[in-house]
């Protein structure tokens, strides 16, 4: 392990010098982005956060290349820092749907949201099912943290906490989103208000997303699929899964034969040659994590409205919140030279009042 390489990452990630770090890391389309703005909201700056999916983004993170998201980890536990590793449970097939649906413009049908959303359930459908089988399934707890007796999930609490090498790696469900700032706030010990980010729901192409959701028929086949998944009988009991199961036994078509793994790279090939191009979203949470003074205070600002128990919330960019400061400044600039104004003509009015008296 390279420990020189290791501190140069560390340095480039993280925003501020603590000694305590969370480790949202996670697979794709898992509700961690909501998580990743709860955190930030709600711990400012006395935890370096990251989200992180894979080492491919940690290279484009970092800009350094052959180090591991665990190196960092394990670097970061020897150095007696205190350090959480957080992953999501969600469901395979509500998976499988928002990962489709992330790159239904760009990769898939190489068109804009407003054209896709015109498309027929059928269409659509057909697409995703060739596809179905290839779409990603797997879990960072089991595959990725290289644990090899995962304790099993607590269905009382709805969280798991496991302490290997003074690491503490902490397994949530998706289903359980609404209990995320209780669970957490037990977890590290502090107040955590839940802040909602980045639905699929709320983007252009979500109307055909809710109808997707809604009218799609899943293939028997596949059904007998996710009976036998391995990570959806680990992650819900008996009895949800029965209830889980039992919702997508009402909803079955046909069988229908996927591209085979030959056809599915030939396809992912021509996607990433021809995917369309459209506006890449840079400000991906609702806090991008910037502990400047204004973005700080804004960032306290939205966790007392949090408290207050309201549910929309504008985004902590940088230079919007310095304009925004900036303004309220000169608001109060303003104001403070129209109050003297005043009081000036006022104290004026009334000295030439007393000079007409005398």
């Amino acid at each position: 392990m390279n420990n020189q390489k290791i501190s140069e990452c560390i340095e480039k990630i993280f925003n501020i010098n603590t000694n305590s770090y969370i480790f949202i890391y996670t697979p794709p389309k898992v509700g961690s982005t909501t998580l990743v703005s709860s955190l930030r909201i709600s711990l400012g700056k006395s935890f370096n956060i990251i989200h992180i999916h894979d080492e491919v983004m940690l290279s484009v993170l970092s800009g350094i290349d052959n180090i591991t998201i665990n190196e960092i980890i394990n670097f970061l536990s020897q150095q007696g820092k205190n350090v959480y590793v957080i992953d999501v449970y969600r469901t395979p097939i509500e998976r499988k749907m928002s990962e489709f649906f992330e790159k239904i413009s760009p990769y898939h049908f190489n068109n804009s949201e407003s054209n896709i959303n015109k498309y027929s359930i059928k269409r659509v459908s057909d697409r995703f099912n060739k596809l179905f089988p290839h779409l990603e399934n797997g879990d960072h707890y089991f595959e990725k943290f290289n644990i090899e007796n995962p304790v099993p999930f607590d269905f009382t609490n709805k969280y798991t906490i496991q302490v290997i090498n003074n690491i503490k790696y902490i397994k949530i469900r998706l289903c359980d989103s609404q209990l995320w700032d209780n669970i957490l706030s037990k977890v590290l010990n502090t107040d955590i208000v839940l802040i909602t980010d980045y639905s699929t729901d709320k983007k252009e192409i979500g109307d055909l997303y809710k109808r997707f959701k809604k009218e799609y028929k899943l293939p028997k086949n596949y059904f007998d699929i996710i009976k036998s998944c391995k990570f959806l009988n680990f992650y819900y009991n008996e009895e949800e899964r029965n209830v889980y199961l039992n919702y997508w036994e009402n909803k079955l078509c046909d069988v229908f034969y996927p591209y085979s793994v030959y056809e599915y790279n030939f396809y992912m090939n021509i996607c990433l040659e021809n995917q369309y191009i459209n506006d890449i979203q840079l400000e991906h949470y609702v806090d991008n994590g910037c502990f400047c003074s204004c973005c700080s205070k804004k960032r306290r600002e939205i966790f007392m409205k949090a408290k207050s128990g309201e549910k929309n919330f504008e985004r902590i960019i940088h230079n919007h919140v310095i304009n925004e400061e900036i303004s309220n400044r000169n608001k109060k600039i303003q104001t403070i030279i129209e109050h003297n104004l005043k009081t000036i003509q006022n104290n004026s009015v009334k000295n030439q009042f007393k000079i007409k008296l005398k």
